[in-house]
């Protein structure tokens, strides 16, 4: 498949529309099963309770689309309805078989999740990192089938890129998109995970995170800077660290009258 048979055409570049009719096929609930190709890893409880609640009142208003597998089905789009219906235990479900390969199956349920705006970051990241490694797709290609900038395609794949902990804290909604692209400003993993934690326990906004990053771009280590804050607050004015790679130094702090002064030097003594 080249490339520039993608371009500007969207989803149908990839899957081709079949020209025979689809129909509508009852499908037993044992025969069919979860796909692999399915790049959402969680689920929300509480929506799929929704989802739930919704079949039980009003039964299912749409049907799953699968594809033949030896003697049963693989779910290719509407996991959500095919698990809320499982949960319940429904018998059967309404569904459309449609013939597909591997390929076609992943690019549809990955496209299906990211339209829907249903992946957390990292799955969102994940379901690029495939679309542009198995499919061989760039990230205009990719902006063009979900429908997004393709700055943002980029940005969403440098999260990538993140130790381990923050990515869970992605996953988990911890911290946002915004707050973990600002922590990718520090190169260093271990400045990336103490960053990270220190925005946990003290809820940093962006703008605070930025301010942290500017001044670690002066030379100053987070270990540093935090000093230098608590220094400021515990004296009540404004403290300058100036740290060597010698590991010395000087603490300048500053007073703006007589007063001023007496009263930072109690606090000292």
């Amino acid at each position: 498949m080249k490339k520039r048979e993608v371009l500007g055409r969207g989803l149908e570049a990839l899957i081709p529309k079949k020209e025979e009719r689809e129909s509508l096929v009852f499908i037993a609930l044992e025969k069919i099963k979860p796909s692999s190709f399915q790049p959402r890893q969680e689920i929300d409880s509480q929506e799929l309770e929704r989802l739930k609640d919704s079949i039980k009142e009003k039964g299912l208003l749409q049907p799953i689309v699968v594809r033949k597998r030896g003697e049963e089905f693989e779910v290719v789009a509407g996991h959500r309805r095919y698990l809320a219906a499982k949960s319940l235990g429904l018998n059967e479900l309404p569904a459309i078989i449609r013939e597909l390969t591997d390929r076609e199956v992943l690019v549809l349920a990955l496209v299906e999740n990211l339209q829907r705006k249903d992946l957390n970051p990292m799955e969102e990241a994940e379901a690029f990192k495939r679309l542009h490694q198995e499919f061989n797709l760039n990230y205009e290609e990719i902006s063009q089938l979900i429908n997004k900038d393709k700055t943002f395609v980029a940005n969403t794949l440098r999260l990538l890129k993140l130790p381990s902990e923050i990515q869970e804290g992605l996953r988990r909604g911890i911290i946002s998109r915004t707050q973990a692209r600002t922590i990718l400003s520090f190169k260093d993993e271990e400045k990336q995970k103490a960053l990270f934690y220190k925005v946990i326990k003290e809820g940093l906004s962006v703008r605070e995170i930025e301010r942290k990053v500017r001044k670690r771009k002066e030379k100053k280590s987070l270990f540093v800077v935090d000093l230098e804050e608590k220094l400021a607050k515990s004296l009540g004015t404004k403290v300058k660290i100036l740290h060597k790679k010698s590991n010395r130094g000087k603490i300048l702090i500053e007073y703006y009258n007589l007063d001023d002064l007496e009263r930072i030097t109690k606090k000292l003594i």
